[in-house]
């Protein structure tokens, strides 16, 4: 049977299954959901998602889109009792209401992450880097420690590190929804976002480096691939983008001061 998370919710489903071929087959499947997010009393999105540490995923989700600087933002947060929706009260910038709404409406992403990008994206201004053999080690972390995918191959994972240990996991069915819930476990932590990086199993396309770039992260690592325009981004405000990081193998695309690769570039060039 699925084990309860530490809220008393699953987030397996046993199933019956008819296998054809070799090996056994699985018969637990990550349980999806439908969860909405209301912000100040409006429908603000609905994810697909699992519906664990849903207060992690609307905090991470507002934080990583721009709408809030932080957890201390957010004066009410609750979650329905059948976990369809989370409700939070928090004080919002208008005009950044308005860009995500505009981002959201031309949305197509993995775990219906926003994935229009077009804004301004900050420089980031923290001096941290990484060694490549730190970052191997945590992905490794990573990889062993995503026991939902290895019960049923459905979800990616995130975590968020300093260099010496993950401080924040999570797994969910698409790479937004990871990512999101992983930033915002260190909100609520109230764990500083600017010394860490970012690990993730998902593609580096450009609204996942916009997601890491809105909330201070210096670098993003992944299993995966890294498209153009996640490179253009992540070129422009100083951020290391890794990806096919398997191993001790890793390509690096931009800042490659950050893990030790290169020296720092003066301030202005």
């Amino acid at each position: 049977m699925c084990e309860p998370t530490e809220n008393g919710d699953v987030p397996l489903r046993d199933v019956r299954v008819w296998r054809l071929g070799p090996g056994g087959p699985r018969h637990s499947v990550i349980r999806e959901a439908v969860v909405g997010l209301v912000l100040n009393g409006r429908l603000l999105i609905r994810m697909s998602c699992v519906p664990v540490a849903l207060d992690d995923l609307a905090i991470g989700f507002l934080a990583s889109e721009g709408l809030i600087d932080g957890r201390e933002a957010v004066s009410e947060l609750g979650v329905s009792s059948d976990r369809t929706s989370v409700s939070i009260q928090a004080g919002v910038d208008p005009l950044r209401l308005v860009a995500l709404r505009e981002r959201l409406a031309m949305s197509s992403g993995c775990g219906s992450g926003a994935s229009a990008v077009d804004e301004d994206l900050p420089r980031c201004s923290s001096a941290a880097c990484f060694s490549p053999a730190d970052l191997s080690e945590r992905m490794n972390e990573l990889h062993h420690g995503s026991v939902l995918f290895r019960q049923t191959g459905g979800v990616h994972a995130s975590a968020m590190t300093d260099g010496k240990r993950l401080l924040a996991f999570s797994e969910d069915l698409g790479r937004h929804n990871a990512v999101d819930k992983s930033i915002g476990r260190c909100l609520v932590e109230k764990i500083a976002l600017g010394g860490l990086a970012l690990l993730t199993t998902g593609r580096l396309s450009a609204d996942i480096i916009a997601k890491a770039i809105r909330v201070g992260l210096a670098v993003v690592v992944s299993r995966g691939a890294v498209t153009s325009r996640g490179i253009e981004l992540a070129a422009a405000s100083d951020v290391a983008a890794v990806g096919f990081a398997r191993g001790r193998e890793m390509n690096v695309y931009t800042a490659p001061w950050r893990v030790g690769l290169a020296e720092k570039p003066e301030t202005g060039s």
